[in-house]
Formats: C-alpha cells, structure tokens, sequence
C-alpha cells in the first residue's frame, strides 16, 4: 500500500497523549503569547528540545523529556487550541474513532490552573473538532503515579464530577487511566481511585508492563481489573498470563515506535506486537506521543506493514477490535462499525 492508501484507511486509536500531540509551531506560538522561556536560544532548537528521534537511555529519560511542552499548557485558551488540533491531526490521520488522555495533576503542576479550567478547555477543543470533522472523540482522564496523592484523589474527584456533569459533551470523559513510572509508587494507593472511576461509569484502562514485568501486569489485572492495559508488552513470553487476558479479553493498547524510543525493546524488529496478534490476543495500534515522538498513526502502519507483514485485513480486524475495546458509548461505537468497519461475516 502507499502512504496515501495507508492514510485513506479507517482506523481507530485507543492510546494518544493529548500533552504528547503537540504541533510544534504551536509550542512555538503559545511560548511567544505567553512569553515562556522554553530554554532555547533559536526556533530552530525547538525541535531539539521538544521531539524525540531515537532511543533514550530509559522510560524515564522521555518521562522527563515532557517538561518543555508541559509549560505551554498554560491556559484555556491554549489548552482548547490543543485539544482542538489533537482531533484534527487524528482526523488527517485516517482516524474515525479515538480516545484522547489528558492529565490534570500533570498539566497544572507550578501554574495557576485549575482542574475545572483544564477540563473545560479539553471538552471545548474536542467539542470544536468533532464539529468540523467526522471524528468520535472520547476523553481518558489520567492520574500521575509519582505525584502527590491528595493532588491525585482531587483531580480524580473532579473528572468523575464532570463526567456526570450536564457540561457540554461532558459524557465524552469516558475513561480512567494511570501512567508514569509504575515502579516507583505503590499500586494500593490508587486503588480507592480507581474504584470511584469505575463506580462513575468509567472504563478503566492501566500503564503496566512497558518497562517492568509481566508480574507487574499481572498485578495490575488482579488489583485494578482493567478492562485494557496501556502497552502491556512484557506479557509476551508468560503464556499462563497471555491466556488469562485472552479469557479476560482485556486489550492490549500497544505503540511500536514510543517501546522503541523509550527503550523498552532493543529493536523494532523484535517487538512483540505481531506475536501477540497472531496468538489471538487482542491488540490495538496506537501512536501514544506522536509529534513528541516526530511521527504519526500512519507511520505506525507502515511500520507494521513493512516489518511485521500485517495486511489490510490485518487491519480492518485490529480496527474492529479497537471500537469493540472502546469505552464510548455503544451506539457510538456500533455507527462507527457500520460506517467504516463492516464485517466481512
């Protein structure tokens, strides 16, 4: 297939960081608006400083690489722009269906930003997007490991209240995640969280297995009971696991090239993402941080093309099984089989 067949076929993403999907020229005009010194002394650094194109020394190395583009979510008026641009990129993507993750803890740690302004701003964008182009857009509200609890349980407070609430689109916040560094926190802290999620009418989806174990995915499954596992791919290779999640039919959100680039595979050759497939695990392909990273879906795609022999069949299954796996709406999600994603039965 070309680039631009790849791109003209329908798909669907589970796994998108909203603060990782920022263009650059926008960190650029934010940064002039506000006047944020972003350390850089040229605009042609802020490539440098802001992307990522080969492989850090850790997971932990990128994590920490996130603080430029965090200081230009700084406002309303540039978290909607962000939002807004995240939906129209995925739209250009060949994306019907996404779900957008967004952490409030992480978006207004130093600044003078509130939960309610950053949630706002998020429902104002998508809602903006979603009126301009052919695009289902579902929230996942994110809780940060390695930040303070109470700041956690606030800001888990807040999305469960909005997500009940009769704010605009306000039923767009349709999951629950938690991401950064799982092997530095203890996973029975959030576990009231989680809870509380669940019992708002969220799906529940969890960071585990990126770069620590399959013991830690399992963990994760026994304690949280997800309903999908962000990344998840060190399961590979515990075939008692890999059954317990096929039985569970928990979903695996997995990013090629993020594995790669955080270090969590040696080689994009040796991923696990086309053994998990064809061992009937059900597996969606996602970009996580892609202008972060300098790439989009659809380099994902040809990546899994060209090194993994996955055809268009391979793909219009992965894609079905995403909707299936989505935590919008059923009738959202069963307009969006119908209308891109017939099945061959």
């Amino acid at each position: 297939m070309t680039r631009n067949s790849m791109r003209a076929l329908p798909k669907a993403e589970l796994h998108r960081h909203l603060d990782g999907s920022i263009r650059l020229q926008t960190v650029a005009d934010i940064a002039a608006w506000h006047n944020l010194d972003l350390g850089i002394s040229a605009d042609e650094d802020l490539a440098a400083k802001a992307r990522i194109t080969t492989p850090m020394k850790d997971l932990q190395t990128v994590l920490d690489s996130f603080a430029t583009i965090q200081q230009v979510l700084c406002s309303y008026e540039a978290i909607e722009r962000i939002a807004f641009e995240n939906v129209e990129d995925a739209y250009r993507d060949g994306i019907h269906l996404i779900e957008l993750r967004f952490a409030p803890p992480f978006i207004s740690a130093g600044k003078e930003l509130g939960n309610d302004e950053i949630i706002e701003a998020v429902l104002d964008g998508i809602t903006r997007g979603m009126s301009r182009y052919p695009i289902q857009v579902g929230l996942i509200g994110i809780l940060v490991r390695t930040m303070d609890l109470e700041i956690n349980r606030l800001a888990a407070a807040d999305l469960n209240r909005y997500a009940a609430s009769r704010y605009q689109n306000a039923d767009r916040i349709c999951g629950f995640d938690l991401a950064d560094a799982e092997d530095r926190s203890r996973p029975e802290d959030f576990l009231p969280m989680v809870q509380g999620a669940r019992e708002a009418g969220l799906g529940i989806t969890i960071h585990s297995g990126e770069n620590t174990s399959a013991a830690a995915v399992k963990r994760s499954l026994d304690l949280f009971e997800p309903a999908r596992i962000g990344h998840g791919i060190r399961a590979w290779g515990d075939e008692k696991l890999l059954q317990r999640i096929r039985d569970q039919e928990v979903m695996l959100e997995v990013c090629p090239t993020s594995n790669w680039l955080t270090s969590c595979i040696g080689a994009l050759e040796d991923h696990p993402l086309p053994h998990l497939y064809r061992s009937a695990v059900a597996v969606s392909i996602n970009s996580d941080d892609p202008n972060l990273f300098g790439i989009d879906l659809v380099h994902e795609y040809e990546l899994c093309a060209r090194l993994y022999g996955f055809t268009e069949t391979d793909f219009m299954r992965i894609n079905r099984q995403t909707v299936e796996h989505s935590f919008l709406p059923r009738d959202i999600r069963t307009d969006v089989l119908d209308r891109y994603f017939p099945s061959a039965d």
